[in-house]
């Protein structure tokens, strides 16, 4: 007979591996296509640098080392819902695309 209060399995706990970048005014928050809210990522691509788009929060699942020792190891379904904000590249980042591109 089991002991009352606790239970011999240990608990997982499951949840997003990200840190939220954030919201710009006025811009209401996306729901994906798994209907999930969305989290805000910058583009490293060159055609789009430093622009922000919508990203389903559960694309992909990388955890950090403190989720791997709390036990937040179980991935949600993934989702590759992906709108953008910002439409084009801020005057400052072009510059420093050009200048990457010379040296």
């Amino acid at each position: 007979m089991p002991s009352r209060g606790k239970s011999s399995k240990q608990k997982v706990r499951t949840g997003n591996a990200f840190v939220p970048l954030p919201l710009p005014s006025g811009v209401p928050v996306s729901m994906c296509f798994c209907g999930d809210h969305c989290k805000i990522e910058k583009s490293d691509e060159e055609e789009t640098y430093r622009q922000r788009y919508w990203m389903c929060a559960n694309f992909a699942f990388d955890p950090t080392p403190h989720q791997i020792h709390i036990g937040l190891l179980t991935p949600p379904t993934l989702c590759d819902f992906e709108q953008w904000i910002d439409i084009e590249i801020v005057e400052e980042d072009n510059k420093y695309l050009q200048l990457t591109k010379k040296i």
